[in-house]
């Protein structure tokens, strides 16, 4: 990452959503940009998202291109080509030639077509034809235009492999530069002379067409689907349908880069590198702005109040059912959920006294087991090895999934974890973890030179999470991934919904990751970071730091709440909603993705744990007294 990232930061500028957006362009200028929909309407915005007008074209389009003119010229599925005015009026519609992708230079009176036969054809305003390439082997995927119309631009293949060609804008052709690659996405400089591409490998070339040299190449993964350049500062833009976005500097080098919530349709930059425009599968159309001088390489959440709660919207706790614990504050009760395999939703519940039991998502009890003089640390299951396991003080016990004890062993262990092959982890005091192939198979000791202090599933896999590190372990108790952190993390775990690992670093770093830990998103916060959450549905990420506040992270709006219960929050879990945030006064509170409390419920009993619960609206509460389903609900009057 290049020196400029430290002081590279965008911030979302504004945002609009289009319902069935299906293609957009902008002007080489960004001053504009055009939107086509399912409903075949054709709209213009200018550069703050105002709209200037809009039309029912009544045409299926397949292409539109933006001219600075503010004239749009569109292909049809039919093969025509279409000229909509200034003000969205149809110019004319004509097939001259069966046209599948349209260009138009930012003048307005250059236009480059790639036909059907395949050829690359150039013409005027009134598609009089000036000239043609029809020395191609396949249809172009993309196709570019200067400013001016001076050069055009194109993918090509002959015998020495596949690549980019140009023309000039009297149709002679340039130095093709040869064996790229397919390239599938292409941008011009406003002179024409400078050269963007995109290779269906996630190569990316840097080339000057003149003098058919290459300025710089880089390698950026083959998940990369468009690229855009700033003609004025030399700067480039990448981006990936899955919604990650990465700016470089003029030499091609990454200095600022940022995933966004939902799958990414086009992405532009402007010629002076200040903004960045996008349009995503959703329909939203939104502008990042630069801000210059401002740390971490990141886009920015704007602080914002909450809007109050709108009068017909009512929310409100209530239990679903309720089971009775003979435990005390000395022997904390335990749960573990898991879903069986007949797609149940089940509890293997300790009542911290001398009962081990499984309750289905109706509350019964489907067997039990007494434990008497011992107390239980850890419980673990797998429905896939029909097994359930738990440390206790003096050993550890599995037993099958309809109650009946299947081995027991000594051994001080504090954590335990079952893999679907009937493998286990087991963590020891010393913070060492082991592993078992099987219940009577100890394999080795997992190599890890720092103590483990705690791990979470993920999937099929084990994180590990030591002082200033997490790990990811395999079902053969070989570490496959590690990440190193320069300061110590404060929490980890998995999102409610099972898709991301989330990270909270003591210097208020937030970090999620794929499963694999492949970084998503990261953002900078103060103060030590204690519980996250992330909404996948709302694109909302919540997080909890050493005061009292729950910063609500709106992905889609860019804008940051600060919300405030009663107590320090100490549990969350997410909530159709929003999420469900529970603190160490006892209360719980219904927060949604615009910062907004909609429901407080202060329980009577001590709260021990809260888990995700897969019945709707719902989530599992382990108290000292009691063990719960408790449903938040809300609806509209």
């Amino acid at each position: 990452m290049s020196d400029k990232a430290d002081v590279t930061s965008y911030q979302k500028a504004w945002q609009i959503q289009v319902p069935g957006l299906r293609l957009v362009e902008f002007t080489s200028d960004h001053d504009s940009f055009a939107v086509y929909d399912k409903d075949t309407e054709l709209r213009l915005f200018n550069r703050s998202g105002q709209e200037l007008w809009h039309r029912h074209t009544g045409y299926d389009l397949v292409s539109i291109a933006l001219a600075d003119t503010l004239e749009v010229l569109a292909v049809d599925v039919d093969k025509h080509s279409i000229l909509f005015g200034q003000e969205g009026a149809t110019l004319w519609r004509k097939r001259p030639f069966p046209a599948m992708l349209g260009r138009v230079s930012a003048a307005g009176d250059v236009f480059s077509f790639v036909t059907s036969d395949p050829a690359i054809i150039g013409t005027d305003r009134s598609l009089r034809v000036k000239w043609g390439y029809r020395n191609l082997m396949k249809h172009p995927g993309d196709l570019a235009v200067s400013a001016g119309g001076e050069f055009v631009a194109f993918p090509c293949a002959d015998e020495r492999g596949e690549g980019l060609g140009a023309v000039n804008q009297a149709g002679r052709p340039l130095d093709a530069f040869m064996g790229l690659d397919r390239i599938v996405s292409l941008s011009l400089s406003h002179d024409g002379t400078v050269a963007l591409a995109l290779s269906a490998r996630g190569h990316i070339f840097c080339m000057h067409l003149v003098r058919g040299s290459g300025i710089w190449k880089g390698a950026f993964g083959n998940d990369l689907a468009g690229v855009s350049y700033a003609s004025q500062s030399g700067e480039s833009l990448a981006f990936s349908a899955g919604g990650h976005m990465v700016k470089l500097d003029a030499n091609g080098l990454p200095i600022w880069e940022h995933w966004m919530p939902d799958r990414l349709l086009k992405a532009s930059i402007s010629a002076d590198g200040s903004a960045i425009f996008y349009s995503t599968e959703r329909g939203e159309i939104g502008m990042l702005a630069q801000n210059a001088g401002q740390l971490n390489n990141r886009v920015v959440f704007k602080e914002a109040l909450a809007r109050p709660v709108p009068a017909n919207v009512k929310s409100s706790f209530m239990k679903v059912w309720n089971i009775e614990l003979a435990g005390n504050d000395e022997q904390q009760a335990k749960v573990y959920t898991w879903k069986g395999q007949d797609g149940v939703e089940y509890c293997l519940v300790w009542d911290g006294s001398d009962k081990l039991f499984c309750v289905n998502d109706l509350g019964e009890e489907v067997w039990n087991n007494r434990l008497s003089g011992t107390k239980v640390l850890d419980l673990a299951v797998s429905s896939e090895a029909d097994m359930a396991v738990a440390v206790t003080s003096s050993g550890v016990l599995g037993f099958d999934l309809s109650g009946c004890e299947m081995f027991r062993f000594l051994g001080q262990f504090k954590r335990v974890h079952l893999f679907y092959d009937a493998a286990m982890v087991l963590l020891d005091s010393l913070g060492k973890c082991k592993f078992y192939l099987s219940s009577d198979h100890y394999s080795h000791q997992v190599d890890l030179e720092e103590r483990v202090l705690s791990f979470s599933v993920v999937g099929d896999k084990l994180l590990l999470r030591s002082e200033k590190a997490l790990c990811l372990l395999n079902s053969e108790g070989s570490i496959e991934k590690r990440i190193d952190f320069a300061n110590r993390i404060s929490c980890s775990n998995l999102s409610s919904s099972g898709e991301f690992i989330l990270c909270g670093e003591e210097g208020g770093r937030i970090i999620l990751y794929s499963l694999e830990l492949e970084e998503v998103f990261s953002y900078q916060l103060e103060g030590s970071i204690t519980l996250l959450e992330y909404n996948r549905e709302c694109e909302t990420i919540f997080v909890a730091c050493k005061s009292e506040d729950v910063a609500v992270l709106n992905r889609r709006s860019g804008e940051m709440f600060k919300v405030a219960l009663t107590g320090q929050p100490a549990f969350m879990t997410a909530h159709e909603a929003g999420v469900l945030v529970g603190t160490d006064l006892d209360q719980f509170g219904l927060i949604s993705a615009d910062g907004q409390i909609l429901a407080r419920y202060t329980s009577p009993y001590k709260l021990k744990k809260m888990l995700p619960c897969h019945r709707k609206m719902s989530m599992i509460v382990l108290s000292d007294e009691a063990l719960s389903c408790i449903a938040a609900v809300t609806s509209q009057a």
